[in-house]
């Protein structure tokens, strides 16, 4: 990189340190969720009170467009921070669309003060999510192949209030949801009810884009948005992830857990995901937004 670059660099991080993107990643809507009669969404219940021993429920229904429906906004971009995944060890990582959308420049944080630049970003056309590609590399998280099952539990890494974080949750059900703003489309979306949030943030800008992880160590969505009212958590649906890699033409490579002798669970959630980040499977993302973009806005 050119001695410009890493200055570029430094000063953005020194920036977004102060910036947690957290607009569009809390719930935007006064009625975010439309229901159709007599649909409920259960109670939410600590780990302490649920624990881990309760058994998965049935399969998760198939998506449909009859599925509770709410609506996020997407803001005018700025300089912001997400989290991104990887799922090959060659520099191709996973991301939400709305975290790198809008962005002039895009890094991966790779140390304190140090960041690398992804060379290329491509955003799914019909949902919240993107895959990056950069020199650096890590070691991968695998794809799960096995359904979703309602009550299944899932845990949540990545950097809300662009510091290290993390949420486990339990799965409630699908939702649609609906993007507007920057850009528009409807897609299907997974619900998970808030378990415990460590550390216990205001909310969860930031730790948009991060994987969710089912107790085997493996993807099973990108988290997108968060309700902190209602204490749920969304992620994209298995058929989006599907889509991104079809459209990406990328081959997964990734093991669970990212090789960590371990699997994550209500008991370890928190030291696993410490791990995680430790050997940048999870890393922070910063969206860097040109100057004179900055300066039109506040001009309009």
């Amino acid at each position: 990189m050119s001695g410009g670059f890493k200055k570029g660099w430094f000063i953005l991080l020194l920036i977004v340190a102060f910036q947690f993107g957290s607009g569009y990643f809390e719930e935007k809507s006064d009625v975010p969720f439309e229901r159709p009669p007599n649909f409920r969404l259960p109670p939410m219940l600590p780990d302490r009170e649920r624990g881990p021993e309760i058994p998965a429920g049935p399969t998760l229904p198939r998506a449909s467009s009859r599925d509770p429906l709410f609506t996020i906004e997407t803001d005018a971009k700025s300089n912001s921070t997400g989290t991104a995944f990887a799922i090959r060890e060659d520099g191709v990582w996973l991301t939400a669309r709305h975290v790198v959308d809008g962005c002039d420049k895009v890094g991966l944080v790779i140390a304190k003060g140090r960041a690398v630049e992804v060379s290329r970003v491509l955003p799914h056309p019909r949902a919240d999510m993107a895959v990056l590609w950069s020199r650096r590399g890590a070691q991968s998280l695998s794809i799960s192949a096995a359904p979703l099952r309602v009550k299944q539990q899932g845990f949540h890494f990545g950097f809300p209030q662009s510091e290290p974080g993390q949420v486990s949750s339990s799965l409630l059900g699908r939702l649609n949801m609906r993007t507007t703003g920057r850009y528009r489309h409807t897609e299907p979306v997974v619900a998970w009810a808030e378990g415990r949030r460590v550390p216990a943030t205001d909310t969860l800008g930031g730790l948009s884009g991060g994987p969710a992880l089912n107790e085997a160590g493996e993807v099973v969505g990108v988290t997108v948005a968060s309700s902190h009212r209602r204490g749920r958590v969304m992620t994209t649906a298995p058929i989006s992830l599907e889509s991104m890699l079809s459209i990406a033409g990328i081959q997964p490579a990734g093991i669970p857990s990212a090789g960590l002798n371990t699997a994550p669970r209500t008991s370890n959630f928190v030291d696993y995901g410490t791990a995680l980040r430790r050997q940048l499977t999870v890393a922070q993302v910063i969206c860097r937004v040109g100057e004179q973009r900055r300066r039109t806005r506040r001009r309009l």
